[in-house]
């Protein structure tokens, strides 16, 4: 009976419910087993962390009885080290969280009317192909023709806030301007990014919401501040500060795609040499992977239907100021 009350195994006997407390909230979250229940929904994710809680419990008694002395004293380590990384990720996460609030506040945007011809961000459509685990990205040709500089892609991770701004002086530094709006993501306990706040007139050229990934189509590059297409449906731009992402000519823009296509009507055979007279490829395939972009050009890796490289080619990316291709961003 004594052995039941060795300083070790009382520790093994706290650790237990402690650690698994936590975990059984996290699975609680893992399951969305509060999503929908709105008061009640907290009471039920604290439900599975007192029952994880409980079994453990129990359990460690069980143990303690038939394991020896040296395995408890094991185990009160591993125990420890979980509690306390699975409090410093919470941690994290609420400073996180507390954070992005505190912005969103700082910089609370004023209401204004969505254009006729969008709509909000929490209703516009992910460009998300759930077959290829791809985001496949519309032309991004404008009614002139303008394909713009390239893209900028948000890095939210470092800056959950992102703030747009209208007239800005560029002479002047951003620190000496107010944002008209911001995008604001929040991070769930599993990592992907959830919306907090966004302008009803915002439609960037791709989105994938869950895993963070906006590209605004760039049209003015300064020295602190970036002019973007903010709504591509009605040519609206704003400027962002330029440290707050990435900034993707064209050029660097093309080799992070993970495929590239013809568009409809603009079909092209692959070329030997970046050369309009250069003689043809003529091996057949399916999917082109870009290799290295110069000038109009863009070398590709050919494939076939099972993705096999068959050869390689160049073909034009853009013609007279246009877009001659259409291109798909991995899912990151």
């Amino acid at each position: 009976m004594q052995k039941f009350f060795k300083p070790a195994r009382i520790v093994f006997y706290l650790l237990m419910p402690v650690t698994f407390f936590i975990a059984g909230l996290y699975f609680a979250g893992l399951i969305d087993a509060g999503k929908g229940q709105g008061l009640a929904g907290g009471a039920i994710v604290l439900g599975y962390g007192v029952l994880f809680a409980g079994i453990t419990f129990i359990a460690s008694f069980f143990i303690a009885h038939f394991v020896r002395h040296k395995f408890i004293v094991y185990a009160n380590f591993v125990l420890l080290i979980m509690v306390l990384l699975l409090y410093g990720i919470t941690h994290y996460r609420y400073v996180q969280r507390e954070k992005a609030k505190e912005e969103k506040e700082q910089f609370r945007p004023t209401p204004t009317t969505p254009t006729p011809q969008t709509k909000p961000i929490g209703m516009a459509t992910f460009y998300k192909n759930d077959a290829s685990h791809s985001i496949p990205i519309k032309t991004p040709i404008g009614e002139n023709g303008e394909i713009g500089l390239g893209f900028f892609k948000p890095n939210f991770y470092e800056y959950p806030t992102l703030f747009f701004f209208g007239n800005v002086t560029l002479e002047k530094s951003i620190a000496q301007h107010t944002p008209m709006d911001s995008l604001a993501l929040g991070r769930d306990p599993f990592g992907d990014f959830n919306l907090i706040a966004a302008p009803p007139w915002l439609w960037p050229e791709a989105m994938n919401q869950q895993f963070g990934i906006f590209y605004f189509k760039v049209k003015a590059v300064g020295r602190e501040f970036i002019e973007v297409e903010v709504n591509s449906k009605t040519g609206k731009t704003a400027f962002l500060n330029k440290q707050n992402g990435e900034l993707l000519f064209w050029p660097e823009f093309l080799l992070t795609v993970s495929a590239i296509d013809f568009i409809e009507g603009k079909t092209q055979v692959p070329k030997i040499k970046p050369l309009k007279k250069a003689g043809e490829v003529s091996t057949a395939f399916v999917h082109m992977q870009p290799l290295q972009v110069k000038d109009e050009w863009v070398q590709i890796i050919l494939k076939d239907k099972n993705y096999r490289e068959v050869g390689k080619g160049w073909v034009r990316w853009q013609k007279d100021g246009g877009l001659v291709i259409k291109y798909t961003l991995p899912n990151i």
